[in-house]
């Protein structure tokens, strides 16, 4: 099926700003807040221990001015990958109240999280997988800790090796579903709070080609999916993933439906016309009643740079819209893809890099209606990712971005806070946002013909894992503007 669209009239609102600017508050009833946050936090050989991915930022509920957030500690699987950090911040003036870090013992040498959730209880949980000196690759992990980010249970998963963790959500009955890729497959585990098995869903494919995000190359910059599954009214859960050929050549998107049960209901493929190159790491959000939301971006063979596109999906798979940055645009900084959330019937599109995170906000037509600067620093460098949170309370958004830290110094993360419509408390910005153009995409979707089986994965076996735990000592290191 080819679905080609109509053009939709796109409106751009450029908000431009710089760091240690002026404050403005026009317009809006939320007091914005920005601040750096330094860690100070060193490894055992006296090197600085960064953080690279913010993997989930959550508001408890038993504590509604308490925001929680996990990133990952180290900077990618094949560098220094070394567990995971949780901090608890403030949200009424970006207070941080504690840091904690963990760290598995050091024959395992890659310690990657790289997705979070938080339950019903309001527990917070943590997926990855490890490495050990043994050569038993890809060993399924979860942690979970309570608010005061204590570590109250983590095993690893031993029956299940050669897998790497994407995406954890908490579903609305409490469970929890984890999603995995493979060299020949994917998995999705569901698993009571209580980590009792529910069910396993294998499914096979007659290629390995579906977990090639080129983790062999230390050029890698693919981020994890840690976005990509998604549970509707009925239980169903829907997941995602990108996948690219050996060539590096020709990426698409696939997306899957799995009833309550575990019991597969569709696969499809979708492929962005024109793109000859490769798919970065898809995302996959509810968005509406009814849709689905794909976000993603490709990377042409040519020098264009990353091209961004968002596909709107009814659940029966089908392509409701598919808008994007035109494949034949040139490159520019700024709009790798970052995070897409769903509020208030608008999409936030976040971005990162050449030291700026933007936020692009479109309506349910993927029409572009804001784009706004949200942050942006050249002596600190705010380009390594972010975690975005909308608080219903006070209808504003906060972010969470890690930045690379000034020499001699361990990283740490910046926090700002913004009203509803992403407008920043600092508005004088050097550089303005990246411009984000739409066009019509034309998306082919075809069901899923390469899969070998889909079969039940055994019940997990738990193997216990213990974690070492560290104090952080933090430092504010500005507080731009704000209460």
């Amino acid at each position: 099926m080819k679905t080609s669209l109509i053009a939709l009239t796109t409106l751009v609102l450029l908000c431009a700003c710089h760091k240690n600017g002026k404050h403005d508050t026009t317009d809006s009833n939320v007091a914005p807040y920005f601040k750096d946050i330094l860690v100070n936090e060193k490894y055992a050989n006296g090197s600085l221990a960064s953080f690279q991915h913010a993997l989930g930022y959550f508001s408890l509920k038993g504590s509604p001015n308490t925001q929680i957030m996990v990133a990952s500690r180290g900077k990618d699987e094949l560098s220094d990958a070394r567990g995971f950090r949780i901090a608890s911040i403030n949200k009424t003036n970006g207070t941080v109240n504690w840091i904690k870090s963990y760290d598995l013992d050091d024959k395992y040498y890659i310690q990657l999280a790289t997705c979070a959730a938080m339950d019903n209880s309001g527990n917070i949980w943590v997926g990855g997988h490890s490495f050990d000196g043994n050569g038993v690759a890809g060993i399924l992990f979860m942690a979970k800790l309570d608010t005061a980010g204590n570590m109250l249970w983590s095993q690893s998963f031993s029956n299940y090796q050669g897998w790497r963790a994407y995406s954890l959500t908490a579903l609305a009955n409490g469970d929890l579903a984890l999603m995995a890729k493979g060299f020949g497959g994917l998995v999705v585990l569901r698993l009571t709070t209580n980590m009792q098995s529910v069910w396993s869903t294998i499914v096979y494919y007659m290629n390995s080609h579906i977990d090639n995000d080129y983790y062999g190359s230390v050029a890698s910059i693919l981020s994890p999916e840690n976005h990509a599954m998604a549970e509707t009214a009925d239980g169903s859960i829907f997941f995602a993933t990108s996948s690219n050929p050996g060539t590096h050549t020709g990426g698409v998107d696939r997306l899957y439906k799995l009833d309550a049960g575990g019991q597969l209901q569709f696969a499809k493929t979708y492929t962005l016309d024109g793109n000859q190159g490769v798919v970065r790491p898809v995302q996959l959000i509810n968005a509406g009643v009814n849709r689905l939301l794909m976000a993603d971006q490709a990377f042409p063979i040519s020098s264009v740079g990353p091209c961004p596109f968002f596909t709107m999906l009814s659940l029966d798979g089908n392509v409701v819209a598919s808008r994007g940055r035109p494949l034949d645009q040139s490159g520019s900084p700024g709009l790798n893809i970052n995070q897409v959330n769903f509020y208030q019937n608008h999409i936030y599109y976040s971005t990162c890099g050449d030291y700026s995170f933007n936020t692009y906000i479109l309506d349910t037509a993927l029409g572009l209606k804001n784009t706004v600067v949200t942050a942006a620093a050249l002596d600190i460098g705010t380009d390594r990712g972010g975690i975005s949170l909308f608080d219903e309370s006070d209808k504003a958004l906060y972010y969470v971005l890690n930045f690379g830290g000034n020499y001699g110094e361990s990283n740490g993360f910046e926090v700002t806070r913004n009203d509803a419509s992403g407008k920043p408390c600092i508005n004088t910005y050097t550089v303005p946002p990246a411009t984000l153009l739409l066009g019509d995409n034309h998306i082919t979707v075809a069901n899923d013909t390469t899969i070998t089986s889909t079969t039940y994965g055994p019940a997990v076996i738990f193997t216990p894992l213990s974690w070492r735990r560290y104090q952080v000592p933090v430092t504010v290191t500005e507080n731009v503007c704000g209460n």
